[in-house]
């Protein structure tokens, strides 16, 4: 650099250079300071072979928002960067369309909480067990944003700085709209009165935006935002793909964030297929771990999710879809699995968590219907799939077509699934898994769960046998259970979405308030059996029971204690007649001071002021009335029995 500069001086000193001369030794010099500045750092650009490989180590949930986590690769490490948050925190109802009077648009403002200290030290306490010796939010240069070219909405941008907390992003219609598109024969009033244009601009724009400005558009909006973003990272540049998450309802496209290196876990050894009701898990051993198995993601379709409620509108795409749930892990499968391991003596069983799951469409399907991105929920116990239909008919059509034979949509998708195992290594599968076991056909086929619920009571009184899910009167009555406690083998301490959805096995379940609710519509005969643990039988049943649906908080009622078919003459059911379902995270009793869930072993009930039957509650060991929270059924105010067996049941 000192010889060029010196050379320039001289030469053009001594007149001995042609302009032309003089400008190529200005260009070799201005490169010899681009070359001196890349090896002084100044710029960084890295080569792959020496740069520090930026290795994703962990997804955490923390208040409801997905953190990215990565290993920077530095020789002093492990130090770990956190992903920006892109989680919106704020509701989402207040927001309203706004107007640029600059390039005359209309667009939405959305606050994105980027960075939080307070997620970042929980982020902290969660990484513990790595040992970092830092743990920081990653370093951005760079945001970029863009939406689905499909979608009636644009990205217009992405306001945002490095040292700010919050970021703004900006979403539009795809079409411009001025105000001669709008009002044409107002266009003079432009000139005249901007406040008077803005109300005639809200009130001309109402049937095509404030009509949709709610909570869902929004979200629907948000799904198809995609983000890029440039990480600086031990002088490097890295380059991430990401999507805006809503706070505790924030659903990921599986495999958006997987392309990062991680090794084939080796340790691994497949054990056994589990049968589940609709369809099947694959289990493996762990072979640096004794008596320690794992289940791959399930991907299973849980079929009672699949309501009216089920069919939804795309705001962004301008199009309606039907959302279907798929169940990644849960309790009751869990349960069933350790059951079925009994022979192997497993010490622990837990679930991998998904990581991609390479996905076959037929063309048949893909032909009448979009089929969406698989997105999971940010704890990965649950995924959703959209097909997405050309109107509501369709869309209908096809949910009744998936209640009616799940097998004859799921035999057109399958999945590939390859696996995170305690987030160190990845396993892939080696089979194609379906989302819905292949069973024999069956001659009758049903549209809704009572009419399913009817044809297993009809071919219960042709056999004169119950079933697992029906149980015949000796009168010829036929009832289907919704909820039996036999063994004790499966825990009923559980949220308000699987009480919601249900859950357990062929002998202890609860087969959710959703199907309640359609089994009860218009009123049905509630019967109450129980054994009690010297061996006596009581039952009690009630007229007129019915669950309303999820907007009331599954609100329970009945007519009246039938008192001459019943064994019992109290009604212990008389203080939950008329209130909200309750769990251990969603308390709806009339108890202010604490929660009767919590307080009575975590159980999902009709609480008002707590006692009298208490089905859900813990299954006691042995014969104990006075632990607080196991099941019981009160016999007066003050006594109670406790029950070793209960099962509740619906006449069809």
């Amino acid at each position: 650099r000192m010889q060029l500069q010196s050379q320039i001086t001289d030469t053009t000193t001594k007149g001995e250079l042609d302009s032309m001369q003089l400008f190529q030794l200005r260009v070799s010099a201005a490169l010899a300071l681009l070359l001196c500045s890349l090896a002084a750092g100044q710029v960084s650009q890295c080569a792959p072979a020496d740069s520090p490989r930026l290795r994703f180590v962990a997804q955490l949930s923390v208040n409801g928002c997905a953190l990215f986590v990565h290993d920077t690769g530095a020789s002093d490490g492990p130090h770990l960067e956190v992903e920006p948050l892109m989680c919106v925190t704020d509701s989402l109802r207040g927001i309203v369309p706004r107007f640029d009077f600059i390039t005359q648009q209309l667009y939405f403002s959305v606050p994105v909480l980027m960075k939080d200290a307070g997620m970042l030290a929980e982020a902290q306490r969660q990484l513990q067990h790595l040992s970092p010796r830092s743990v920081s939010f990653a370093t951005v240069t760079n945001i970029s944003v863009s939406a689905d070219t499909r979608s009636s909405v644009r990205a217009l941008g992405f306001l945002w700085t490095p040292d700010e907390s919050v970021a703004t992003l900006r979403l539009g219609l795809a079409e411009k709209n001025t105000y001669e598109t709008l009002h044409p024969e107002n266009i003079v009033l432009r000139l005249l009165n901007i406040d008077s244009m803005r109300t005639l601009l809200i009130q001309s724009t109402q049937t095509r935006i404030v009509e949709k400005k709610n909570e869902s558009s929004i979200i629907e909006t948000l799904n198809n935002v995609k983000l890029s973003a440039t990480l600086l990272s031990n002088g490097c540049f890295h380059d991430i793909q990401s999507r805006i998450m809503l706070q505790n309802d924030s659903f990921i496209e599986v495999g958006l964030y997987r392309k990062k290196f991680l090794p084939v876990c080796r340790q691994l050894r497949f054990s056994r297929y589990v049968k589940l009701e609709n369809c099947s898990a694959r289990v493996h051993q762990r072979l640096d771990i004794k008596g320690h198995f794992l289940i791959e993601p399930l991907l299973c379709h849980n079929i009672s999710s699949l309501r009216s409620e089920s069919v939804r509108y795309d705001y962004s795409r301008d199009m309606h879809y039907l959302k279907l749930d798929l169940v990644l892990q849960d309790e009751a499968t869990r349960d069933a699995v350790r059951t079925q391991l009994a022979d192997l003596s497993p010490r622990s069983v837990d679930f991998m968590r998904l990581w991609t799951a390479e996905r076959s469409v037929s063309s048949s399907l893909s032909a009448r219907f979009e089929v969406g991105p698989l997105m999971a929920s940010a704890d990965w116990r649950s995924t959703q799939l959209r097909l997405l239909c050309g109107n509501w008919t369709e869309c209908r059509d096809l949910r009744t077509a998936v209640l009616a034979e799940p097998a004859d949509l799921w035999r057109h998708v399958q999945w590939r699934v390859t696996s995170l195992v305690a987030e160190q290594c990845l396993s892939k599968s080696s089979q194609i898994t379906s989302s819905w076991r292949m069973k024999p056909p069956v001659s009758d086929s049903c549209y809704s769960v009572k009419s399913c619920a009817r044809l297993q009571c009809a071919s219960a009184q042709r056999t004169a046998n119950s079933s697992s899910a029906v149980q015949l009167q000796p009168d010829g009555r036929c009832f289907v259970k919704f909820q039996q406690r036999l063994t004790g083998r499966v825990s009923f301490q559980r949220n308000w979405t699987e009480y919601e959805t249900g859950f357990g096995d062929g002998t202890d379940f609860w087969i959710g308030l959703s199907a309640i609710h359609s089994l009860s519509q218009g009123g049905a005969t509630l019967r109450v059996e129980m054994k009690l643990w010297n061996g006596s039988e009581l039952h009690a049943e009630y007229a007129g029971f019915q669950v309303a649906d999820a907007s009331t908080g599954y609100r329970m009622t009945y007519r009246e204690m039938l008192r001459d078919r019943s064994s019992v003459s109290w009604d212990a059911l008389q203080l939950s007649k008329g209130m909200r379902f309750s769990t251990m995270d969603w308390d709806n009793d009339v108890w202010d001071a604490q929660s009767c869930s919590n307080t009575l072993g975590n159980a999902g009930w009709w609480f008002h002021y707590c006692r009298h039957f208490n089905p859900n509650g813990l299954y006691p060991s042995q014969e104990k009335v006075d632990i607080i929270g196991n099941m019981v059924w009160y016999i007066s105010y003050s006594k109670k029995l406790s029950l070793r067996e209960v099962r509740l049941m619906l006449q069809i």
